[in-house]
């Protein structure tokens, strides 16, 4: 065990883990080895392995608040949101005054959507802790998710007040100033930014945007010189400098660097407009009308989208009503502006579900994954379609995954019981049920679900 720290203190884990593994094979009952093994398989990003070498712990000793504390981050790792909730919750409980545990309870919490809960525990995290730089950036950070930028620009100074040389915090201010109009404060950040780290591409190529914005052309110039220097691959920098060296009647260098931004961002209406301006006043007529053509086409495919989002939305309410009928003719009619229109596609499946045309509903939540693969209710309802239709494998996957993107909604996990019962994994349908309940300790439908399965099934499960 010694060796096994003194090792890690010198920065050599792989052999530290090796004698780790060695102590807890010796010693199936030595809690601390089993604890390091976590933390030195955590370390090295193997989560599942850190696990359960922290539970081989936490069997020896159940109310070590530490240890829950370290499996939890190794849940984390892993992805299973709802799993490090449940250990930081109880490390807390256990430790209610380690402002740490607090504080990564309230991280968690925020990345579950809970930012109400998440707000309170950071605070707490806060009063524990008046000198954790980490808790108040983490409330900078909740409070600038929630667009409560006064706040998150107080929790970014109290920040600052205990550690100044931080550049990504001052950028992180220097976005928030931005996003507020107020662009001579930004700018004001983002050169404190580069003061600490001068090798910062965005944060250049933002202090070259607002200086833009603030008609401050030779001083933004320097800054996106910079940024596109650092950074060739991106598009912003490019198209600025273009626009730069356009207002100061650079024409040659303009156009390359705005032809630049086009491969890019190819669409980018603005750089297209800019583009056509330069080629106008260069003489280049032909080019000119193609780039400014083009840019009007985006911008009449923008203000299509914008048309759209309002049918998105009326589409949506009627949804809420239940006016089936009415919603589809809606969404279609946002389809027809704009057929890459995520909600729209989303919102038309769940009617389409919702009245019983169970083909048509799979067929746009597929096309809404290829727009979105990450949405966790488009997932949830193609799993019930897809129980519906009689494809229970193909449902178990979709709701899989749903409930692996938002693991902490009881419905997914309710559906994926039933769906994983029609297989006979009645093991594995009852775990999904009795995570239900812990969120939803009241639904008497999870309840009647899993008494069923508890009684060996044979009764209506209802999905």
């Amino acid at each position: 065990m010694m060796q096994g720290l003194a090792l890690a203190e010198q920065g050599r884990y792989e052999e530290a883990t090796d004698k780790f593994r060695r102590a807890a094979d010796a010693d199936p009952n030595n809690i601390e080895a089993y604890n390091n093994l976590g933390v030195m398989l955590r370390r090295a990003k193997d989560f599942a392995g850190a696990s359960s070498a922290f539970q081989s712990a936490l069997r020896l000793a159940p109310g070590n608040a530490r240890i829950h504390s370290n499996l939890a981050l190794a849940f984390h790792g892993m992805g299973r949101l709802h799993a490090a909730l449940k250990s930081m919750k109880t490390a807390c409980s256990l430790e209610p005054r380690n402002s740490t545990m607090r504080r990564n309870l309230g991280i968690l919490l925020s990345e579950s959507g809970d930012h109400d809960r998440a707000e309170d525990e950071l605070r707490i995290a806060a009063d524990l802790d008046p000198d954790s730089f980490e808790t108040y950036r983490s409330l900078a950070s909740l409070f600038s998710k929630s667009k409560r930028f006064a706040e998150a620009i107080g929790m970014y100074q109290a920040a600052l007040r205990l550690d100044s040389q931080q550049p990504a915090i001052h950028y992180e201010v220097g976005r928030i100033y931005e996003a507020i109009g107020e662009l001579r404060d930004a700018a004001e950040q983002y050169r404190m930014a580069l003061n600490l780290n001068d090798n910062d591409a965005e944060a250049y190529g933002a202090l070259g945007g607002v200086l833009l914005g603030l008609g401050m052309f030779p001083e933004a110039e320097s800054a996106l010189r910079e940024a596109v220097a650092l950074r060739t691959s991106s598009g912003e920098p490019h198209r600025d400098l273009g626009i730069v060296l356009l207002r100061q009647g650079n024409l040659e260098e303009a156009i390359a660097e705005l032809r630049h931004a086009r491969k890019l961002l190819p669409n980018d209406s603005a750089t297209l407009y800019n583009l056509g301006r330069a080629l106008q006043m260069a003489g280049q007529r032909e080019d000119a009308i193609a780039a400014l053509q083009e840019s009007e086409q985006l911008n009449q495919q923008a203000e299509n989208s914008i048309l759209a989002k309002s049918y998105v939305s009326v589409g949506a309410q009627l949804l809420q009503t239940g006016d089936l009928e009415q919603a589809t003719t809606k969404l279609r009619d946002a389809l027809r502006l704009d057929p890459q229109s995520f909600e729209a596609r989303y919102n038309l499946g769940v009617a389409l579900l919702l009245g019983g045309k169970v083909d048509e509903a799979i067929g746009e939540f597929s096309y809404s994954m290829s727009l979105d693969a990450n949405h966790a209710n488009t997932y949830y309802y193609l799993g019930r379609a897809q129980l519906a239709k009689g494809l229970v494998a193909s449902s178990i996957e979709s709701l899989e995954n749903a409930v692996r993107l938002m693991p902490n909604d009881a419905r997914a996990r309710n559906v994926l019981a039933v769906a994983l019962a029609k297989t006979n994994q009645l093991d594995r349908a009852i775990r999904e049920l009795e995570d239900a309940l812990e969120l939803e300790p009241n639904n008497s439908l999870l309840r009647e679900n899993l008494i069923c399965l508890k009684q060996g099934g044979g009764c209506a499960l209802t999905p």
